[in-house]
């Protein structure tokens, strides 16, 4: 056989596992995708942390910098409320504030990455994701627990955080919008809370013994 008869049938040959190749590739590239724009929302949550703790509880976010966790497990955080204010945290049960209790600690920390990564998307009208086979989309990026990858639904609204360094999973289920009027009421009652927590700090820390913990440095 020719030569030239001999690179023909092997450019022929290699054509499809060429046109394969850049198929996959194509795939994979990162596209622009928007994210839910909604400034307040609530959403529950299912976190996988440290050594395998695990915790259920309803997040909410009433603006920037402002969020609400509260917990309904594990049995020894269920009904305890976690309040972000920026960097100030403030804890209640009940009605009752008082300081972060030594075991809401490390979920706590958890929590402050997690609200961290999900403000940074405000304002935020594309992202560079990269489609999944089922439909929903990821991006990748850094805050301070690290480098994570972050998956929305298909309709832009957060599904799953992943944060390897700490590690931290969460699964975000039951996203719904909030309105003006229950951003309005939830501001209302974190002032009351905050105005409470000032109040009951001291005593409720020498009773418990709990000390009060910043955000993790």
């Amino acid at each position: 056989m020719k030569p030239i008869a001999i690179l023909k049938n092997a450019l022929f040959a290699c054509l499809p596992a060429g046109l394969l190749l850049t198929g996959c590739a194509g795939a994979n590239e990162e596209t622009a995708f928007s994210p839910a724009a909604d400034e307040a929302y609530s959403v529950q949550a299912e976190m996988t942390y440290g050594d395998g703790d695990q915790a259920v509880l309803l997040l909410t976010r009433s603006g920037a910098e402002q969020w609400e966790a509260a917990f309904s497990d594990p049995p020894t955080l269920s009904g305890v409320t976690l309040s972000f204010d920026g960097n100030a945290v403030a804890a209640s049960y009940k009605g009752l504030a008082f300081t972060v209790p030594k075991s809401a600690l490390p979920a706590k920390n958890m929590l402050v990455l997690t609200t961290e990564v999900l403000d940074s998307l405000e304002g935020t009208s594309e992202l560079p994701c990269t489609a999944k086979e089922d439909g929903t989309w990821i991006t990748e990026g850094n805050c301070g627990g690290g480098e994570y990858s972050l998956i929305f639904a298909e309709n832009g609204t957060p599904a799953e955080l992943d944060i390897p360094s700490q590690p931290l999973h969460i699964v975000f289920t039951d996203y719904t919008a909030c309105s003006a009027e229950n951003r309005e009421a939830a501001s209302e009652t974190t002032e009351i809370t905050v105005t409470t927590a000032a109040e009951t700090t001291a005593p409720a820390a020498q009773e418990s013994g709990t000390e009060k913990e910043g955000t993790p440095s």
